[in-house]
């Protein structure tokens, strides 16, 4: 079996085992908002570094309408990677619909399994997220990912889901 690991010019070593996700990453995928109506969505996420011990990763969103085009912004998100040496890693966010996340989880050569450690909500969130686990993974070199969301008023259930293309 062989194991597709990059590692971009001058990437700190400590972020080897993040390399595969540096790049612009871009697709469209599917979801459920907080009330379990569906959605689609198009997606760009981009994973830069500047020599740090973290990866830099920003995310945004759009709806799309039935003709497959943007009708209104999702959300945007910006993240700060951080891998340990043990293969684990942390990652906190801040979403643009008003809160921030601490995020857990183990590094498994192209996979990425994180769940939430803390949330906070900003006055104004206008929804209630309290918990998330995220999955990422390389699949025949596209970025897969899902997420699944709790609310105060419901339990951990998928959220959103894409298949991303390197561009």
């Amino acid at each position: 079996m062989q194991i597709d690991i990059e590692v971009p010019e001058g990437l700190n070593p400590k972020l080897t085992a993040l390399g595969w996700l540096v790049g612009r990453w871009e697709g469209t995928g599917n979801g459920t908002d907080h009330n379990g109506e569906p959605f689609t969505f198009e997606q760009r996420i981009d994973f830069s570094h500047n020599g740090g011990d973290y990866l830099l990763g920003s995310s945004q969103t759009f709806l799309l309408g039935e003709d497959g085009k943007p009708t209104a912004p999702l959300d945007m998100e910006t993240a700060f990677w951080r891998p340990a040496a043990d293969a684990t890693v942390e990652v906190v966010t801040a979403n643009s619909n008003g809160w921030t996340q601490v995020l857990v989880g183990k590094i498994q050569v192209t996979r990425i399994d994180l769940q939430s450690d803390a949330v906070v909500r900003a006055s104004a969130a206008g929804i209630s997220h309290s918990a998330e686990q995220r999955l990422y993974g390389k699949v025949e070199g596209d970025l897969m990912y899902a997420i699944d969301r709790a609310t105060t008023e419901h339990e951990l259930r998928p959220h959103m889901w894409a298949r991303l293309a390197r561009r």
